[in-house]
């Protein structure tokens, strides 16, 4: 069994449209340097993407993390695993909402 943590996708895709109009704006302000820069000496530059850093972000496990996901898997070997059934569907419901609002590439 699988347990995904929708919030945190959800969350890392709000982080890296952020992070991405950030990128955006400072690489258009950069462009208008370098174009006036040419004569001089100048330097290398390196991006890396900002959706790799927020995507390690997301899959970096913590402690407490390992720790809750061992606590699920005693209790779903133990056949006591009960989920909360209404949080559920309203995680799925709401993560549908989300999708079909204006994500682009939806299931």
């Amino acid at each position: 069994m699988k347990i995904n943590d929708l919030y945190t996708s959800s969350q890392a895709a709000a982080t890296y449209q952020s992070q991405t109009q950030k990128t955006e704006a400072a690489q258009g302000a950069a462009a208008g340097k370098v174009s006036g820069n040419k004569g001089s000496g100048g330097s290398d530059e390196v991006n890396l993407s900002s959706l790799a850093n927020v995507l390690q972000d997301a899959i970096t496990e913590t402690p407490e993390k390992a720790a809750y996901l061992e606590k699920l898997a005693a209790q779903y070997a133990a056949g006591k695993y009960q989920p909360d059934a209404g949080a559920v569907a309203k995680s799925l419901i709401g993560e549908t909402l989300a999708d079909s609002s204006g994500a682009k590439g939806g299931i």
